[in-house]
């Protein structure tokens, strides 16, 4: 497998936008390493789904920039590189609202708690919940197991979010009164077609609702990521971090 196939570099212009976020050598102690090489590592890992003891050796001791990439989400700096991609998204009209399964592979499988990893017919999975805009912006996201139903994170995931205003789009498992009652007192739009055995029947904009197609392809663009399309973290923490980062890139 040719390693260049895999190796997706970030452009100077984007590192010139991010550099500021990460943490620089202040000539005392240990030298940290080249941030940007590090970066580079990490997106090679996102790509390839590959192992990172598997990591060319030319980025360096993949141990230490596993612990590197560990330290960073810690900070919360991939959070910060999906705020700076998403600096103009007070234009957006939008909020599009649904999940996509990830098959958790055999070596994201341990004995520790509360990883979001779902037990079903299907076998283990972690969903991925998210709020994204028109533009294919990342507004939120949430895991949680495979088994766990669309409705009961709606509102968890809308809270964070300044919605007021905006059309909110969403499938049939988000159309409880509870959502409704949730959004519409946020003073948006809403625009979830009812369940069939629904007695009381809401307005629904079929044409508005055609455009929800959005968030179905937001969620192909970055299971392109192999190590998206495939959960092989056992910490819950670093597969929402690389979900976070993919959202990222794919703007890059």
């Amino acid at each position: 497998m040719s390693n260049k196939l895999y190796h997706k570099q970030i452009s100077n212009y984007w590192w010139n936008k991010i550099k500021v976020l990460f943490p620089q050598n202040k000539g005392k102690g240990r030298p940290i390493l080249n941030p940007k090489i590090v970066l580079n590592a990490i997106l090679w890992i996102l790509k390839s789904g590959a192992r990172w003891r598997d990591l060319p050796p030319h980025f360096g001791n993949w141990n230490s920039i596993y612990h590197t990439f560990r330290r960073w989400a810690k900070l919360g700096i991939f959070e910060k590189i999906l705020q700076i991609v998403n600096k103009n998204n007070q234009t957006s009209k939008l909020i599009e609202m649904d999940s996509t399964y990830c098959k958790v592979h055999q070596s994201a499988c341990s004995k520790l708690n509360n990883q979001e990893i779902g037990v079903s017919r299907g076998g283990k999975t972690t969903k991925i919940h998210a709020l994204v805009n028109e533009n294919f912006q990342l507004l939120n996201v949430m895991l949680t197991g495979g088994n766990v139903n669309d409705s009961e994170c709606a509102v968890a995931l809308l809270k964070p979010v300044h919605i007021a205003g905006k059309k909110i789009l969403a499938d049939r498992a988000y159309s409880s009164s509870f959502i409704r009652t949730f959004i519409e007192q946020q003073k948006a739009t809403v625009c979830i077609p009812d369940k069939s055995n629904f007695k009381v029947k809401h307005d629904f904009d079929k044409d508005l609702y055609k455009q929800r197609n959005i968030i179905e392809r937001f969620f192909q663009r970055i299971k392109n990521y192999r190590h998206i399309a495939f959960r092989f973290d056992k910490l819950a923490v670093c597969f929402l971090n690389f979900v976070l980062l993919a959202a990222s890139v794919i703007h890059f």
